[in-house]
């Protein structure tokens, strides 16, 4: 099957698919207030479908089918599958809705099953391995990273919020104010010693409002400069850099306040996440618990 380019024309769609997507998108920031990592994502996915399918005329659920087939065979994960759908059941339904379309061809395409793994975490001593190991850094640089570790660890933090941190974000000298996922607010508990190195880090890069600037103070760090910082600290550890990034230290704050006996409600809270079920899948990691609840209460031990 030959690709196609995303402006190609399709009659049945009333326009090209371009067009369309554009139309889609417009939809997303101005009806549904998606952040542009949204809508990238979306926009990426589309233009995947749209160069994969080969036809003038229509787009079909047979196509859909084909495309799944295709995406199985390059052997992309289930949750990347599950996500081009989803993107692909948003944009069909949003089509037939303004009745830009007869029919709509995801409704008779399910999701595949995907088993959630188990979040990668690390070990307590590993973190101090990470901290200790910021003083072969040079001076601003040590606080910069040391500032960034007890954020990502201390109050589980996406590396998305990470870097759109600004100098005001931390509010009442306790808590940092922090927009998530569709821009949602949420306030999360500072963890120790983030205030003082706060405070130390302003004094360094006074002239940004970004609590992280990038070279040029207008703008934020990226999300691939914070992995290269975790990355060169890992390496200065003696820990393997491949097993270390924003989502595993997010992964081993939640694991670890489990093990030391935080609710479940309070840590979905703190991590942001909108369904009890997302939060519930560090019980399944938190081993320390499970052996202390084995010695406490099992007759054997």
């Amino acid at each position: 099957m030959q690709p196609i380019n995303i402006g190609t024309q399709s009659s049945s769609l009333g326009g090209s698919l371009r067009a369309l997507i554009e139309v889609f998108v417009e939809h997303l920031r101005s009806e549904r207030n998606s952040s542009d990592n949204t809508v990238e994502s979306y926009v990426f996915d589309l233009a995947d479908f749209s160069n994969f399918v080969d036809s003038a005329d229509f787009i079909a659920e047979d196509d859909i089918v084909k495309y799944l087939a295709y995406l199985k065979e390059k052997q992309f994960s289930v949750s990347t599958i599950k996500r081009k759908l989803s993107a692909m059941r948003q944009f069909f339904k949003f089509l037939y809705q303004e009745e830009l379309i007869s029919t709509d061809p995801m409704n008779f395409i399910h999701q595949p099953k995907h088993k959630r793994p188990l979040p990668k975490i690390i070990s307590e001593e590993m973190v101090v391995k990470l901290q200790n190991a910021t003083v072969c850094l040079k001076y601003e640089e040590k606080v910069r990273a040391d500032l960034m570790l007890y954020l990502l660890y201390g109050s589980g933090l996406r590396v998305s919020e990470l870097i759109s941190l600004k100098q005001n974000s931390i509010v009442d000298s306790k808590f940092v104010r922090i927009f998530g996922k569709g821009s949602k607010e949420r306030i999360v508990p500072l963890a120790h010693k983030v205030l003082s190195l706060a405070e130390e880090w302003k004094i360094i890069c006074e002239q940004s409002i970004w609590l992280f600037p990038s070279v040029n103070p207008v703008k934020h760090i990226t999300r691939q400069r914070v992995f290269q910082i975790l990355k060169q600290i890992a390496a200065l550890s003696g820990i393997d850099p491949t097993k270390i990034s924003p989502h595993v230290l997010r992964h081993a704050f939640a694991t670890h306040i489990l093990d030391n006996g935080a609710d479940l409600l309070s840590v979905k809270k703190m991590l942001g996440h909108q369904d009890i079920s997302t939060t519930e899948i560090y019980t399944h990691v938190s081993r320390k618990k499970l052996r202390d609840v084995i010695e406490k209460y099992h007759p054997l031990s």
